[in-house]
């Protein structure tokens, strides 16, 4: 019974001094992440070392003295953020601006890039031209002209004069011419000159008459034309003849000039460019981010210097229990030889 009883007290004491160095050896921590991984469903051998490492950060630290390692983890996905991206075309820009952020379903996005293309008009041009002359008209030195802009808008600029030339001719200066009829009331044709022309109280024109007047009165056929006449007065005596006036009008073949005018262009001539603009607006997330609490299990790594020495201290106990326990034993066992012998 004494030997039992030893032996038990021995195997209490290093229970007793053993049961420090498991107590408290575990011990749970809570993270909140965010990851490009969801982590959902993630068991702790899912993960390699390394990827451990990078999410657990007490993994492989010290705590207190005492180093943990994850040994169980689970994760709960808490909310997750998308990448977003708009693109917005602008066009007939005046200057490289575009805005700095738009919205969409309520979430504001900023500009993250824009690809310009650069529209530049040319040198506007115009045309002055001038009728009814034969000599080179005095075209002023400026004029406003038209520019249009690559959207077919326009705008007016200033043109310098280039030159003035000779385009070609027209019947545009007007001219009139009075003519003297010769004869009486009642006759049948009226004298131009050497030339009978019908009697017609109401109007002096008849068929052909453009010719006949023009060469009568003195005109190149080539050079004008006479569109209409009219009487001018009654008739009337003079130098014992009677006679009655008229007047026809017409148009004079003259010189048609242009003169060409042209804008010069510099960087300060009104909308000289337009731009067009792809811009791109993103929420800044460039892949799907991720925030998860993970619920970590950690298990206490090795022994400290302490438990150490507690563990050794009783395996010198429990030693020097067994030796004392088993010379007991010899020396009873020589005990009760040594009373036999002497019986």
């Amino acid at each position: 019974m004494k030997k039992k009883r030893v032996i038990a007290l021995c195997f209490l004491l290093i229970l007793a001094l053993t049961s420090n160095v498991y107590a408290g050896s575990m011990t749970t921590k809570v993270y909140t992440i965010n990851s490009k991984h969801d982590y959902a469903d993630v068991t702790l051998s899912d993960l390699g070392q390394g990827e451990l490492e990078q999410l657990l950060p007490e993994f492989k630290s010290e705590d207190d003295g005492r180093k943990y390692k994850a040994v169980r983890v689970t994760a709960k996905l808490i909310s997750e953020q998308k990448p977003v991206k708009v693109k917005k075309s602008y066009t007939n820009l005046t200057e490289k601006k575009v805005k700095k952020s738009v919205t969409k379903s309520g979430e504001k996005l900023t500009l993250d890039d824009v690809a310009w293309t650069e529209h530049r008009r040319n040198a506007a041009t115009g045309t002055a031209t001038y009728s009814g002359t034969n000599t080179k008209p005095d075209a002023p030195a400026t004029k406003d002209i038209t520019a249009t802009l690559p959207d077919g808008s326009t705008i007016t600029v200033t043109g310098q004069l280039q030159r003035v030339e000779k385009t070609g001719s027209s019947y545009s200066k007007p001219f009139t011419v009075t003519a003297k009829f010769t004869g009486d009331e009642d006759v049948a044709y009226y004298m131009l000159g050497n030339t009978k022309i019908p009697n017609n109280p109401q109007s002096p024109v008849f068929d052909g008459y453009e010719k006949v007047l023009l060469k009568q009165l003195g005109y190149d056929p080539s050079r004008y034309k006479i569109t209409d006449g009219k009487w001018t007065s009654d008739y009337k005596k003079e130098n014992g003849q009677t006679v009655r006036y008229a007047e026809f009008s017409g148009l004079q073949q003259t010189a048609d000039w242009t003169a060409y005018y042209t804008e010069t262009v510099t960087a300060t001539s009104p909308q000289l460019a337009t731009y067009d603009a792809e811009a791109t607006y993103t929420n800044g997330v460039k892949d799907t981010e991720y925030k998860v609490m993970l619920t970590v299990d950690y298990e206490r790594v090795g022994l400290s210097l302490l438990q150490i020495v507690l563990i050794a201290g009783a395996a010198v106990i429990v030693v020097a229990g067994l030796i004392a326990v088993i010379l007991l034993i010899i020396r009873k066992k020589r005990d009760k030889e040594a009373e036999k012998s002497a019986a």
